[in-house]
């Protein structure tokens, strides 16, 4: 017989994350954009005073109620929910809290600037009614924008502000888009090419209304640039070491000590080098950066051209797919499709970014490629990088978590927000992984792996260098550049790391984790590699304590491994 209590606890709690759900996207439409309920695809964020108070009220009622519910008496799905609900809750106090979005009102990364380029990614416009909310949501855009730019204004007033090279990237990257024209825009991507009377439609929206709220906010951020701080840590501002710290815990789930973190992250680093240079050895050369450098020189280690990248990248996908039932349980119904980086944002992009699936299954997954600058781009790296954010990286992760019909949509959708240690950790242990998988072409993909391993290593330094220990933005591009990260790629992951504090160590701090769960699970007898990927992939993204509690391993920050 059923213990009342207990249904009657994971009733509420399961009526709790759906409440909860709706009015996240509420607060932000593209959210639900992003996961394919279309319901708010008609509107954007309200980023105004009256709108952060409306957002803070309803993320104070979900951790009011959430609390009232007996852990106790819930089995893993529900109890795994009120986890992740209370994550995305305090994160998301925490940002108003500390006014997070004085900083991103100029980031080239996050900001409003990238908003027009993301919807044009995920909406779908190809019929009369999506048709009517797509115009509607780029209608909204100089209300939207006016918002940002008063955030601006306070940030001036108060002296919050972004570094100048995140203004500066974040006017030319609105530069080239207004560069585009209205025939080029971006923001006719999602109408069919024979909806000739809908493209019309939305080019007037764009001509009369998207383009000069775009180009109003281009004065905010050129207003904006003399009062942009010249140094480059978030503790340089007033209150910065606290706002770091909030950071920190925000993006990786866990209260981290930044020095710790860089100590965590020099040891793995020169773990990493020496591995990294033993590989060039066998491929016989002195070390990795001069076979890398020679390989370069010779063209055999370039993409011919960005339609060259894409068709590399499909086949690493392939390949991977091919090899994933040995190791998997479970495997997403789902498609990855690889697309580039569109040409607008592409000199400020990372080399790689992936898009989930939507949940009706009507959009695949993205996994874009940034086919920017290719002679500076060693293609050796490109397979990591296609096995961390396809398969059986993010795409299988991801895919499988929004394919779990009787979970809420707040666990299939929303993840993201309680932090990002969970599906990057998985992501960079989805690149060792594919070793064991033999999806490697040869000692030279190999030796990819090994460096984008590096890179997510140095990452813990340059972020905690920048942010905690006072180093110039030189100093981490170098430190990069000595883990073999290219001349360009480094500039831009360094400003990344500028604009988004703390994100970059949500690689190597989830994967250590995620490790040491797999130590654990071996040592029990009847281990199963597959197995135990499909209880990994079945918690999903949680706040690390809740992973940590349900795959019982014990609650120590994180050390090297």
């Amino acid at each position: 017989m059923s213990d009342p209590r207990s249904s009657d606890q994971i009733a509420r709690a399961r009526a709790l994350a759906d409440r909860y759900w709706d009015q996240l996207i509420e607060i932000d439409p593209l959210l639900g954009t992003e996961a394919g309920d279309e319901r708010v695809d008609d509107r954007l964020a309200d980023h105004s005073e009256a709108g952060r108070t409306m957002a803070a009220d309803a993320h104070r009622a979900a951790l009011h109620d959430a609390q009232a519910i007996d852990r106790a008496a819930l089995p893993v799905s529900e109890r795994a929910t009120m986890d992740m609900l209370e994550a995305v809750a305090r994160r998301a106090l925490s940002e108003i809290e500390h006014r997070l979005d004085r900083l991103y009102a100029a980031s080239h990364f996050s900001g409003p600037v990238g908003t027009l380029g993301m919807i044009a990614s995920l909406q779908r416009a190809d019929t009369p009614e999506r048709l009517d909310r797509y115009e509607a949501r780029l209608r909204s855009f100089p209300v939207f924008l006016d918002a940002w730019s008063e955030v601006a204004r306070e940030g001036i007033a108060v002296g919050v502000t972004s570094p100048r090279i995140v203004v500066e990237r974040s006017i030319e990257q609105l530069e080239r888009l207004l560069a585009l024209g209205v025939a080029e825009s971006p923001a006719l991507m999602p109408i069919p090419a024979a909806d000739a009377s809908g493209r019309d439609r939305i080019a007037e929206t764009v001509r009369d209304v998207v383009n000069p709220a775009l180009q109003a906010y281009l004065r905010t951020l050129r207003d904006l640039l003399p009062h942009a701080t010249e140094t480059v840590a978030l503790s340089a501002l007033p209150g910065g070491e606290e706002l770091y710290a909030s950071q920190i815990l925000g993006w990786t789930t866990l209260a981290l000590d930044p020095h710790a973190v860089h100590e965590i992250g020099l040891e793995r680093f020169e773990s990493l080098q020496q591995e990294r240079n033993e590989l060039a050895v066998a491929l016989g050369f002195r070390d990795a950066a001069t076979a890398v450098a020679e390989r370069m020189r010779s063209g055999q280690n370039v993409a011919a051209s960005p339609a060259v990248l894409v068709d590399v990248a499909n086949a690493q996908i392939e390949r991977a797919m091919r090899a994933v039932p040995a190791y998997f349980g479970r495997v997403p119904k789902a498609d990855c499709v690889v697309r580039l980086v569109e040409p607008f944002h592409e000199a400020d992009m990372a080399s790689a970014f992936y898009w989930a699936p939507s949940g009706d299954g009507e959009r695949p997954g993205i996994y874009y490629v940034n086919g920017y600058d290719l002679p500076s781009r060693p293609l050796h790296i490109l397979a990591s990088i296609t096995f961390h954010e396809a398969v059986p990286g993010h795409h299988l992760q991801l895919a499988i978590e929004q394919e779990t019909p009787d979970r809420p949509a707040l666990r299939r959708f929303a993840g993201i927000r309680a932090g990002s240690a969970f599906t990057e950790g998985w992501g960079l242990y989805a690149e060792r992984l594919a070793d064991e998988m033999g999806l490697y072409a040869d000692d030279w993909e190999r030796l990819g792996m090994v460096d984008a391993q590096i890179h997510r290593a140095g990452r813990l330094v340059t972020d905690t260098g920048l942010h905690a220990l006072g180093w110039p933005r030189e100093r981490a591009i170098e430190k990069l550049r000595e883990g073999g990260v290219p001349g360009t790629d480094a500039a831009i992951e360094v400003d990344r790391y500028i604009a988004e504090p703390a994100q970059a160590l949500s690689y190597m701090i989830g994967m250590i984790e995620i490790e040491r769960a797999r130590a654990v699970a071996e040592s029990q007898e009847g281990f199963s590699l597959p197995g135990f990927h499909d209880r990994v992939l079945e918690l999903g993204q949680l706040p690390l304590p809740a992973f940590r509690r349900e795959m019982g391993i014990d609650g120590e920050v994180a050390a090297p491994g």
